[in-house]
């Protein structure tokens, strides 16, 4: 049994209240990302890299030296700042900027840093921890020793989970667990997990849901939102805590090891975990009165068929919505059990409802949020998530590979889609449309991804995922030229397009709604995106797509009424671009996720020039109109791109590239 707590002090309290004001932030990203963008900003050009904040921190670093009352005053006072600074960094997205903060504190507060001792110590080690800066966390401490922090042997348990050394994390994390804190025997959990000791992991998870028994609500994606302090736990789940979130657990890890872009990590903590699972419906099943709800609640439901749960994850974003799709698809082509899949979508938890409807005669959908409490933990039997399957040899595949192989497939069999929008939704829309001043007679749909939506715009590491709309505005002129409008989707984060002939900001109007995203969408003549959740969305629809400025760590299970180009990775140490061959293939794809690490291996995105942009978009106009065609079999370009991507062949699904594009940069199919 662990030891009592240990006693309250400043130091404890302080590192608290960083850990309190990070979660804060970050729960509420969205909403305050413009006020914490701004402050962190402010914390730059005032605190960090402004002159008058060095004079100020040279000045604190000779009253330290003295060991003069005030300097021990302003030391506590400055080290606080600082890792405050880094929470609202963080809350900002803005990864490199937090680590800069505490690499000032580290560079003022070394000797403690070293003593792994003091309020800036805690913060140096917490806020390295909270950026997955776990290779620098295990060079500063590479080996098991005594530590008196809390804060600091829970950062270091998790960096050397997370980097594979597992007896130095036990080691770590058992001295966070001595305290009785829930999350460090979480922690110390998922590391006999890692190390396939089911029996002690199961001890770890079992003690911390005695500590908070609502921290048993199942866990299946980051995406799904899941909130324990409204939850009550069945007496089943919290008998078996332990054995089940084993999966919890696993799926978790995973999950973070896809974010910091190690792909067998991934993948081989996804198949433990479906491999957990399996056994997990060896023992136990869905309890036949749930079943009978299920049933009662569909008009689909085939009670010879088995239940597959889909959970509130799959609804929490347009493009999840769009996964359901592929994953019908998958289901339909024999690669997915046939079954009832069962989608647990809360009306609270939906992000667009008409667009989910579509989906009504295909899955069956739980809205009472009773019967959704009631299924939630038996994904852990049943479950279906959107990052792997089932693999071979201990390693999942991607599920995103696996829906890209159906979306071949699909084509290569001339399938349509699967929902089609309904003719009065798509009347109303048309009327609204035109009452909205587009009175073309077609329109193209765009969105270019800006980041303000998920806080990964400028200054984070994920910004290689967003646009300059600047780029865009010849592509613009190129469709309005011919006689369309354009019609720019979105959200209100974005930068306004004001002044423009023949374009309707509508991501800025009073008719944004629902039904108008869905039948924007439907409508459009061509959607021009990118390697957005938008897309995934669209191309569920059918509609025609050029998508620009593409990068991803995933496969795109695009259809084959796409064409793409993609952002190239430039090598710094080299002096060229990389190939399609060497992009897109492991190791190396998986580390596109996040620009930090990227860097560090002396790379660099670089978005597509406005002159890409606009050539493609007249390319696909062509296509459009019948007066240009895409590539053919028979042509030497597209046998190259083929070559190039042999090793990778389902990367970009059924789509293909634009003529133009490659032909620029030929390097890429080198």
């Amino acid at each position: 049994m662990p030891a009592p707590r240990s006693r309250w002090s400043p130091r404890s309290w302080l590192t608290a209240s960083a850990f309190r004001l990070y979660t804060f932030l970050s729960a509420r990203r969205r909403q305050l990302l413009p006020l914490t963008t701004r402050a962190a900003t402010i914390l730059d050009t005032r605190l960090i890299i402004a002159p008058a904040g060095a004079g100020l921190l040279r000045w604190l670093d000779r009253q330290l030296e003295r060991g003069t009352f005030i300097g021990t005053l302003l030391a506590r006072l400055t080290s606080t700042t600082l890792a405050a600074a880094a929470q609202v960094h963080l809350a900002a997205s803005r990864k490199p900027s937090a680590l800069r903060a505490v690499r000032i504190l580290n560079l003022i507060f070394r000797s403690n840093v070293r003593a792994r001792a003091g309020v800036g110590a805690q913060a140096y080690f917490t806020t390295l921890a909270l950026c997955s800066a776990y290779d620098r966390i295990t060079r500063e401490v590479p080996r098991p020793e005594a530590v008196d922090s809390f804060a600091i042997n829970f950062a270091v348990g998790v960096a050397h989970m997370y980097r594979g050394n597992l007896p130095v994390a036990a080691h770590f994390l058992t001295a966070a667990a001595a305290s009785g804190d829930g999350n460090a025997l979480r922690k110390l959990g998922a590391v006999h997990a890692l190390a396939g000791d089911h029996v002690r992991a199961a001890a770890c998870f079992k003690a911390s849901v005695e500590r908070d028994p609502r921290s048993v609500m199942v866990h299946q994606n980051y995406a799904g939102g899941y909130d324990p302090s409204t939850y009550t736990p069945s007496a089943w789940e919290l008998e078996n805590a332990g054995e089940l979130l084993i999966y919890d657990n696993l799926i978790q890890l995973g999950e973070n090891f896809y974010h910091q872009g190690r792909y067998d990590d991934t993948f081989r903590s996804y198949q433990a975990a479906l491999d957990h699972q399996d056994a997990l419906a060896r023992k136990w099943s869905i309890p036949q009165p749930l079943i009978q709800r299920i049933a009662a609640a569909s008009r689909i439901f085939d009670p010879t068929l088995p239940v597959r749960l889909l959970g509130y994850e799959w609804v929490t974003l347009i493009g999840h919505i769009g996964f359901i799709d592929c994953h019908l698809r998958m289901a339909a082509l024999g690669m997915l059990p046939r079954a009832n899949y069962v989608l647990l979508a809360p009306q609270s938890k939906v992000v667009n409802q008409p667009f989910l409807r579509l989906f009504d005669p295909h899955v069956t959908i739980i809205e009472d949020p009773a019967l959704v409490d009631d299924l939630l933990p038996y994904q852990r039997l049943v479950g279906d998530q959107f990052i792997a399957v089932r693999g071979k040899d201990g390693l999942a595949e991607p599920w995103a590979h696996a829906a890209s192989r159906a979306q071949v497939a699909w084509a290569e069999q001339q399938r349509g889609p699967i929902v089609t929008v309904p003719a009065e939704l798509m009347e109303q829309g048309a009327a609204r449309l035109r009452a909205a001043g587009v009175t073309a007679d077609w329109f193209v749909a765009i969105h270019i991804r800006e980041g303000g939506y998920h806080g990964d715009g400028p200054g984070t590491t994920r910004q290689h995922r967003s646009a300059n709309v600047g780029d865009y505005l010849d592509a613009i002129a190129a469709v309005t030229a011919r006689g369309g409008a354009v019609v720019r989707l979105g959200d209100r984060s974005m930068t306004p397009l004001r002044g423009m002939a023949g374009v309707f900001d509508y991501a800025h109007s009073d008719i944004k709604s629902a039904e108008m995203d869905l039948y924007l969408c439907a409508a459009a003549r061509l959607f021009i995106g990118t390697t957005s959740g938008l897309t995934t969305a669209v191309q569920a629809l059918g509609t025609p797509m050029l998508l620009v400025n593409c990068i991803s760590n995933d496969c795109q299970f695009w259809h084959e009424r796409t064409d793409f180009t993609v952002r190239p990775v430039y090598d710094r140490r080299a002096r060229r671009y990389l190939s399609l061959r060497e992009t897109y293939r492991q190791p190396l794809q998986a580390l596109l996720i996040d620009t930090a690490v990227l860097a560090r291996h002396g790379l660099e995105i670089h978005a597509n020039t406005a002159q890409d942009i606009t050539a493609a978009v007249r390319y696909k106009l062509d296509c459009l109109d019948g007066v240009g065609r895409p590539l053919r079999d028979d042509e030497p370009l597209l046998a190259r791109y083929r070559r190039a991507l042999s090793s990778n062949a389902y990367n970009f699904g059924a789509s293909l590239p634009v003529p133009a594009f490659l032909n620029r940069l030929p390097e890429l199919l080198d």
